[in-house]
């Protein structure tokens, strides 16, 4: 492979960039310099279901019919692809098969959150899903924001998102105050009171208190027959018996886990975190000057460190997508691009974002009359 022909992605310090150029130096080359992805369909179930629920989440009640028109529009085009026979490892296929399962799963689980942690009457949202980007000694710092609230009693800002998981919520709250992701989601925020709402930036960066995170365990049921079966019994609808049925399942979870003598394990929680340090903690910084060293250094595999640990090569006990390249000497990499990997182009990154932007890109003034 000639990696001098090879135009490099420009640096983003994006959370799951900067957490991925920590953890494994190779990983970060390879998805977010070079732009490697696999060929065809990658199958996340788990994945996919965590993005249906968060384009749940950001289009709120009452937008289900139209987070439903999405996910029949993503399975079309998925089995356009099969009908081209551009399907050769299956994956479209078999994803398009369960996007339904998904999406039924997804709306029981924000359906379970909004009724369990509705939004405060005192808190406003000034906007949904916004895309904001700020700059540190010359390097992009970006991400997108789930909902940015006004506490309307003291004019104080908080920074809100939603994860789903199916491990222990403990896994998503541990270490948050000094996570990557309410650090860099602090900045964005001060910048986007800036430059979008107008404010004064000695009163943004003292009025953003704090950050919200949403978790959510993934239940272990799906919608079946079963449900088919109390609907009849219960007298509505096989939604709603699907919905009664994981709500059982979420308290008979909790109880379990009480039992095994883990009292505080939740299968659904929100938890804040006031933000006392500094804006830029020597923590931060590290990382950050970690991101512009990897920026400057030559386009070539050898110059980035694998994880010796080999932790990221089995994370959520799946083979990196890149093991292959990692074993396999670079000057034989030509048959992997042929039959395995492709450097994304541009215009195939926007594609998916393009199509969530129907959902997700509220208009301002429908979010401030939330």
């Amino acid at each position: 492979m000639n990696f001098n022909a090879i135009k490099p992605l420009p640096v983003r310090g994006r959370q799951s960039c900067i957490n991925c150029a920590v953890t494994c130096e190779r990983k970060w080359f390879y998805q977010y310099r070079m732009g490697v992805v696999l060929r065809g369909t990658e199958f996340k179930e788990a994945a996919t279901l965590g993005t249906i629920y968060h384009v749940l989440q950001c289009a709120g009640p009452g937008k289900e019919s139209e987070v439903r028109a999405w996910i029949r529009e993503q399975q079309t085009t998925l089995m356009d692809a099969v009908d081209r026979g551009e399907d050769l490892d299956g994956n479209s296929a078999r994803l398009a098969g369960v996007l339904t399962t998904l999406y039924n799963k997804a709306e029981v689980m924000a359906h379970v959150f909004w009724e369990m942690f509705p939004q405060p009457p005192q808190f406003k949202t000034l906007a949904k899903e916004i895309k904001v980007t700020a700059g540190y000694k010359g390097l992009i710092l970006e991400g997108t924001i789930d909902k940015l609230l006004l506490n309307t009693k003291d004019d104080s800002i908080w920074i809100r998102d939603h994860k789903t998981t199916g491990r222990p919520l403990a896994v998503l709250f541990g270490g948050l105050p000094w996570s990557i992701q309410a650090r860099i989601y602090r900045i964005l925020a001060l910048n986007y009171m800036v430059t979008k709402e107008g404010q004064n930036k000695e009163w943004a960066e003292k009025n953003i208190k704090g950050f919200i995170l949403d978790g959510i365990l993934k239940p272990g049921i799906k919608l079946c027959k079963t449900d088919e079966k109390n609907a009849k019994t219960w007298k509505c609808s096989v939604e709603n018996a699907y919905l009664r049925r994981v709500k059982e399942w979420y308290k008979s979870y909790e109880v379990k886990a009480e039992l095994a003598g883990k009292p505080n394990t939740k299968a659904l929680d929100s938890k804040g975190i006031l933000y006392t340090e500094p804006m830029f903690p020597d923590e931060l910084k590290t990382v950050l000057y970690k991101m512009m060293e990897l920026s400057q250094r030559d386009i070539h595999p050898a110059e980035f460190e694998r994880d010796v640990t080999r932790q990221a090569c089995f994370a959520y006990e799946k083979q990196c997508i890149y093991h292959s390249l990692c074993e396999t000497d670079p000057t034989q990499w030509d048959r992997l691009f042929e039959i395995r990997y492709k450097i994304k182009e541009a215009s195939d990154q926007q594609k998916h974002t393009e199509k969530l932007n129907k959902i997700m890109d509220m208009e301002s003034a429908e979010a401030k009359n939330d």
